[in-house]
């Protein structure tokens, strides 16, 4: 019993091994073509992954696809092994151009938004600086302000100043003037 124990752990502990090593299929498959639209005719060739291919016909009943490959040859392939469009293995150098000019890209940009950063950070400074000048002028206007208005007041006091002593002038002289002595006026007798 011991030894059936220890024989199913060490089976579970090497299946978990096991079903831990990761496997892929070969990027260098190869596919049977046939003489005729089954796997009972005789292979042709073998077409590997990425082939490019024309479709000749497509036969029904067992899924099989008459084709012409890139060098002229004619067969047999089923169709579970045909996909439409270009090959993952031609666009592979399209989608690693398409990446190095991305990349690229990012670094042309990367480098523009560090730019724009700086000039935004120097905006910044000087939109600070506009507005610390613009403050103290507003303070200058606003003393200037209060200045024009003592000065107007001052003015206005003394235009009331002046015109008082105009008045009082004015009524001194208009009593003092009725008090000085008539002068007579001459008689000539010449008429």
């Amino acid at each position: 019993m011991r030894n059936v124990l220890i024989f199913i752990s060490a089976f579970l502990f090497s299946g978990v091994l096991w079903a831990a090593t990761p496997y892929h299929v070969s990027d260098e498959v190869a596919v049977a073509m046939h003489t005729g639209p089954s796997n009972q005719y005789r292979i042709k060739g073998w077409v590997v992954s990425g082939t490019m291919l024309q479709l000749i016909e497509r036969n029904a009943e067992t899924g099989y696809l008459h084709v012409r490959d890139e060098g002229g040859r004619d067969g047999w392939i089923k169709g579970d092994h045909v996909e439409q469009g270009v090959s993952v293995k031609k666009r592979l150098p399209l989608l690693e151009q398409e990446l190095a000019t991305s990349r690229q890209q990012v670094e042309e940009q990367s480098a523009q938004l560090a730019e724009l950063s700086e000039r935004l950070g120097n905006s910044n400074e000087s939109r600070a600086q506009a507005v610390t000048e613009m403050t103290q002028l507003q303070n200058e206007i606003d003393r200037l302000k209060a200045e024009i208005a003592a000065m107007d007041e001052t003015n206005l006091m003394g235009w009331f100043v002046r015109g008082g002593a105009v008045a009082l002038g004015g009524l001194i002289v208009g009593l003092i003037v009725p008090h000085l002595p008539k002068r007579r006026r001459r008689s000539d007798d010449w008429f």
